[in-house]
């Protein structure tokens, strides 16, 4: 080792004058690397922000998607009722209108249904107990939604409420008669619970409408301010449509920049997306950059210290270059410290990669919640066929229920029990409803266990059969007489098999005439469902990509793209497979193969 270091130090001094002019280039040269780098890292931390940004922005345009539609089947369904066409074309009882108003609205939880007669009118709304809001008497024939019923089209339109005083989204249908449409039925739809659900999350969130007006918001003092500033045109038609009542409708005091936007001295990184679900509406997620320019600044730092510790271990050199042969013991010893030192940067290299790790592990967990976040997204969707099932015990309860009061009154105590025999079985039918929600609800085990095959079957049409009834399309599946088990896990599979009867069912449409098959191959080791609809089929050109993330081929704002790749992880993970094949008579093909459980 000292011969080794003898000979280093002689030919350091030949090349001592080449690494002294290394040290200066690289101590001028360390402000300018800083600052690239300081602008690289930064632009890295906004990228991901970014990616943050639209992963986020699918989310909550899945939330307003689902908010929004909740309520579009009621106005309708009450268009065609026969009470609301008597009373817009014969004079039917008003009152009696309004108290099934109010009743129907007390089960759905909308904000407001009303009943317009041809002239703008309000003849019976689900409000007309409130002395101060109510609805009945008053006159909208000045909202654009009530105009484009009248032409006979379904009218959407966000606006602050002239009597209540409260902003939401109204839809109106018209009511045909037989000289044309003689009136139209609203529901109104709060964003309260909306705009509360997206304060929690810490960012900014708004859709602008249009022209630019920012009308839903978890920011309050941002609603009804504007993207940028409107012409005298705009804001006129705006005030004489009513849409925001007084609001002063002043721009959002924003700063552009290259890559941020200043609102009140806080930086934010903007991504937004058009809406399907209103005419011109955007959502935009601002979140705030004071963290990546943290990092950014943080990285710049570490660069400049690693050049300048750098240029100290070339000075070091340098100087010991100097030492002469009989400084050979101090040579060693500082060696030694060397290797002492390098001990100590594996140790930290060492416990930076367990951080990583762990860093990594949290990555994972994140991954995993946004999977049972997209569950969540498509039990919503679900949610809305499940009112339809829930709609007919609820009045059937209190129908038994005013019976039940009756036989009280006449003194026929039997009566009233074999009512409150039918309510008690009413609310296991609903129990057994809202359960099936639950379990499909709730995060599943990465445990595998016996799952029976046939059981998850039923369970998943269970789940889907009112969309499926409402659709028109006729089930064809025969279950063996014994149990069917599997390896898997129950909450996954039965998210794998409600996923695969929802796409075939989207795909079918709701015109009826759909028909959907449920096949089962046994074989020694394996248990094969095959699902198949007489939809379009797969085009050949999209198969390869069918179980991709974020691949879809539904429109805009009804589907992530998540749900095909998350369902062929699931079966992976179960040790089966899960593929998709165009129909031989048409439609699509998707045939989940799973192992079967030795008896």
């Amino acid at each position: 080792m000292t011969v080794l270091w003898r000979r280093l130090a002689v030919r350091w001094r030949g090349a001592r004058p080449f690494l002294t002019a290394l040290i200066y280039l690289l101590v001028l040269a360390a402000p300018w690397v800083g600052w690239r780098v300081l602008d690289w890292s930064q632009a890295q931390a906004y990228d991901r922000l970014e990616e943050q940004g639209r992963e986020h922005l699918a989310l909550y345009a899945q939330a307003l998607h689902a908010e929004i539609t909740t309520f579009r089947n009621v106005p309708l369904v009450l268009a065609s009722d026969a009470g609301v066409r008597a009373l817009l074309t014969a004079g039917g009882d008003a009152a009696a209108l309004s108290r099934r108003l109010e009743t129907l609205n007390g089960i759905l939880g909308a904000s407001a249904l009303y009943v317009l007669n041809r002239d703008g009118l309000t003849l019976a709304a689900s409000n007309w107990r409130d002395p101060s809001g109510g609805f009945v008497g008053r006159r909208f024939d000045f909202r654009p939604y009530f105009t484009a019923a009248m032409a006979g089209r379904v009218g959407q339109y966000f606006a602050l409420g002239s009597t209540s005083n409260r902003p939401g989204d109204y839809i109106a249908v018209p009511v045909r008669g037989p000289e044309g449409v003689v009136g139209a039925v609203v529901v109104k739809t709060a964003m309260d619970v909306l705009e509360r659900g997206w304060s929690s999350r810490g960012e900014r969130v708004f859709v602008s409408d249009g022209h630019g007006v920012i009308f839903i918001t978890n920011t309050p003092s941002w609603r009804y301010l504007t993207r940028a500033p409107l012409t005298a045109a705009t804001l006129a038609a705006i005030r004489a449509s009513r849409q925001y009542g007084d609001a002063p409708l002043h721009p959002l005091p924003v700063v552009a920049g290259s890559r941020l936007q200043t609102v009140d001295g806080v930086g934010y990184v903007t991504v937004s997306a058009p809406l399907a679900d209103g005419d011109g509406w955007r959502l935009s997620v601002m979140l705030d950059a004071a963290a990546a320019q943290a990092a950014g600044r943080q990285t710049g730092l570490l660069a400049l210290l690693s050049m300048g510790l750098a240029g100290l271990a070339v000075y070091y050199l340098s100087q010991r270059s100097l030492r002469r042969r009989r400084q050979t013991r101090e040579l060693e010893r500082r060696v030694a410290e060397r290797t002492h030192a390098l001990t100590r940067t594996n140790q930290r290299l060492e416990a930076e990669v367990a951080e990583r790790m762990r860093a990594e592990m949290e990555l994972r967990a994140k991954q995993q919640e946004l999977v049972q976040a997209a569950k969540l997204a498509a039990l919503g969707q679900m949610s809305a066929g499940m009112v339809h099932e829930l709609n007919q015990p609820l009045a059937a309860l209190r129908g038994f229920a005013e019976n039940a009061r009756t036989f009280l009154d006449q003194n026929r105590p039997q009566g009233a029990l074999d009512n409150l025999g039918e309510i008690v079985a009413l609310t296991e039918r609903m129990a057994r409803i809202t359960g099936q929600l639950k379990q499909f609800a709730r995060k599943s085990t990465d445990s595998l266990a016996a799952v029976d095959l046939v059981a998850a079957v039923e369970g998943a049409l269970s789940m889907l059969s009112g969309p499926l009834r409402a659709a028109g399309v006729a089930v064809a599946w025969a279950p063996p007489p014994q149990p069917l088990p599997v390896w898997g896990e129950d909450v996954r599979l039965q998210q794998v098999l409600v996923n695969l009867l929802r796409n075939a069912l989207d795909a079918m449409g709701e015109g009826g005439g759909g028909r959907l098959a449920l096949t089962l191959d046994l074989e020694r080791e394996t248990a094969t469902l095959a699902v198949a609809d007489n939809g379009p089929g797969l085009p050949p050109d999209l198969l390869p990509h069918l179980f991709e993330p974020f691949f879809t081929t539904k429109p805009a704002g009804e589907g992530l793209g998540l749900g095909l790749s998350i369902s062929e992880g699931i079966v992976r993970a179960f040790g089966g497979r899960l593929t998709a094949a165009q129909g031989a008579a048409g439609g699509a093909v998707f045939t989940l193969c799973l192992r079967r459980v030795e008896e």
